[in-house]
């Protein structure tokens, strides 16, 4: 995630016209889809890659809920704050297009971990998500080991870009192997919710 904000920094700088110029540093938001330690290595990136760009301030941004509603807010804080350019891990872009529109008609708007693909969004900066599903359904096949059986999966968000390539990705790779992914539960990054989900299940569903 260094190397994309990078990457995304550098695409900025092309689309804002140049370096800025110390005295007025260019604000550059990465806006996450929801307070989490899978966050802590991607705001470590930010920091590292401050020290590289001494002309721009960076900005690791959090929002108030693990909500389109939240994540859209504050991007439009960010935008009346005078932000340059934003990248963001969209936790719901099916019900996001028209913020997501909003932004980018304004700033240069990039996504990441989670895309965005109808918004206006200038560009997608991540692995395949759908890959990363064939490798988790790869080692499930392995862990299975030629055994037929059921098995659940658990996503923080149900609607986000990524949780539904990934799960794609799962069932294309544990097709025909004998393996059934019963269904999908999601949490919306409440670690609460997360483990009473795989505990009811491992009471409801012995054959899991």
């Amino acid at each position: 995630r260094y190397r994309i904000l990078l990457a995304a920094a550098a695409m900025a700088r092309l689309v804002l016209g140049g370096p800025a110029l110390a005295q007025d540093k260019k604000k550059l938001a990465f806006v996450v889809n929801a307070s989490s330690d899978f966050w802590k290595l991607a705001e470590a990136g930010v920091k590292k890659a401050q020290g590289e760009l001494p002309n721009y301030q960076l900005q690791f941004r959090y929002p108030a809920q693990g909500t389109a509603a939240a994540q859209n807010s504050l991007m439009d804080d960010l935008v009346t704050a005078g932000v340059a350019a934003i990248m963001i891990s969209s936790s719901d872009p099916k019900n996001s297009i028209d913020a997501f529109n909003r932004v980018a008609a304004q700033v240069p708007l990039f996504t990441t971990d989670s895309d965005a693909p109808d918004s206006n969004r200038i560009a997608y900066l991540g692995s395949s998500n759908t890959d990363a599903g064939v490798q988790a359904g790869e080692e499930m096949v392995k862990a299975m080991a030629g055994k037929p059986g059921k098995c659940m999966g658990f996503v923080g968000f149900l609607g986000a870009d990524n949780a539904k390539e990934r799960i794609a990705g799962f069932r294309k790779a544990i097709a025909g192997k004998g393996i059934e992914l019963v269904d999908v539960r999601g949490d919306d990054v409440d670690f609460t919710k997360a483990r009473t989900n795989v505990d009811d299940v491992l009471v409801a569903k012995p054959e899991i």
